[in-house]
């Protein structure tokens, strides 16, 4: 599920048996668009929510997932010391308070959901205070019926290419397709078939980064973006990735 417009995030994992984990919770909202996305297909409860980094437009729908959606775990990070970020922490709060188990995870980790497998490659530890909070994403492989994607969160290139080890099917290409001068070369060992960048319609970043297309482009990967695409459902289908728009 991705958010079309305002800048954020959300990515729903499902198996065909209704086990599903939801990476990120998008901004927030009245209701939260998160939430219309999974009550639209159907999904009202969640084996796992991961919320990748403290930052209001992956966290700021936490909250009203809790109100209205089953979440069996919630997953975080190590978060940054001295720094707390109140939605983060509101949402955690939350969680414990009508028990969900809250697991900290790290790099190392392994989590299996029905038909999915997901392998937390970054961060390893609780990062520094002052350090940008992208840099301490959750970063994850997730891995399904004999297919992969990387879901990069914010993290960018300086963050990813230590943690590139074989190729995948698809990328979440990190920080809503900011200018990342290390992309060529991340592409070049991921080697993804399909690239999705979640970015908001007309926001205030210049997201996505013309550089970061065109490095996409020359990479031959197949790139999709929610502002100008919509929601999008990417499923393998007779050996390839197909990738449906919403719009």
């Amino acid at each position: 599920v991705y958010k079309r417009q305002g800048q954020g995030q959300a990515v729903l994992l499902r198996d065909a048996s209704g086990h599903a984990v939801l990476v990120d919770a998008g901004p927030p909202g009245r209701p939260a668009a998160v939430v219309r996305g999974l009550v639209g297909l159907g999904v009202r409860r969640l084996d796992a929510l991961a919320l990748t980094h403290p930052a209001l437009d992956h966290v700021g729908g936490a909250g009203a997932l809790l109100d209205h959606v089953e979440i069996d775990r919630l997953l975080v990070p190590p978060l940054p010391l001295g720094e707390p970020h109140p939605p983060t922490v509101d949402a955690i709060e939350d969680a414990r308070s009508r028990g969900v188990d809250v697991l900290r995870v790290r790099a190392g980790d392994a989590l299996r959901v029905g038909g999915w497998s997901l392998a937390v490659l970054w961060p390893p530890r609780r990062l520094p205070a002052g350090l940008d909070p992208n840099r301490g994403s959750m970063v994850l492989r997730a891995s399904s019926g004999g297919w992969s994607a990387l879901l990069a969160a914010d993290a960018e290139s300086p963050t990813l290419a230590p943690l590139a080890s074989g190729s995948v099917d698809a990328l979440v290409v990190g920080h809503h397709g900011s200018e990342d001068p290390g992309l060529a070369d991340l592409l070049g060992r991921l080697r993804p078939a399909v690239g999705l960048i979640s970015v908001g319609a007309g926001n205030r970043f210049g997201h996505p980064h013309r550089r970061t297309l065109r490095t996409l482009r020359e990479a031959g990967v197949s790139t999709y973006r929610t502002d100008r695409d919509g929601a999008l459902v990417v499923r393998r289908q007779a050996g390839r990735v197909v990738v449906a728009r919403s719009r």
